[in-house]
């Protein structure tokens, strides 16, 4: 009995050491640690869901600024006043709007070639949705973004 626990030990001890030497060799008992998965063949970097998140908010902010620089009138009015300081400051969003179109009817002109280029230029819900949440903080799920958006038109073409 006490040789078969000799011998057992005896190979579990060969065992470790072929691992070490094996490891230490770089043989397939190495642990491997990997930055990328591959998948059907092709490596993709592995990221953090805070990477992501930050690549992703990145992205957003490219596109705002190509958006800003696209309608740069529309961004100022809308961010300027559809933010919430100033619908808390104004008591509700129709106030902060009814502001907005007062101070910004000495530059109708110009706002309504913007609307009118942002309207023609964005066919869907979607894409005028995108567009307005990257100006400002209002929300306009209701009436919808392209309605709005026309509805804010015709504001301004009404001082005209």
């Amino acid at each position: 009995m006490a040789f078969l626990l000799q011998l057992i030990i005896l190979g579990i001890i060969v065992l470790i050491g072929f691992q070490v030497w094996n490891a230490m060799k770089g043989g397939r008992g190495q642990i491997e640690r990997h930055d990328a998965r591959t998948i059907d063949g092709s490596a993709e970097e592995v990221s953090s869901a805070g990477q992501h998140a930050a690549d992703t908010l990145k992205d957003f902010e490219d596109a705002r600024a190509q958006l800003k620089a696209a309608y740069p009138s529309v961004f100022a009015m809308l961010g300027g006043y559809l933010n919430s300081h100033t619908i808390n400051e104004t008591g509700s969003l129709e106030g902060a709007v009814k502001e907005m179109i007062a101070d910004w009817k000495s530059r109708s002109d110009e706002i309504s070639r913007e609307l009118t280029k942002l309207l023609a230029d964005n066919d869907t819900e979607e894409e005028c949705r995108a567009i307005v949440l990257a100006a400002c903080d209002a929300e306009f799920e209701e009436e919808g973004y392209r309605p709005w958006l026309t509805w804010l038109l015709g504001q301004f073409n009404e001082f005209n």
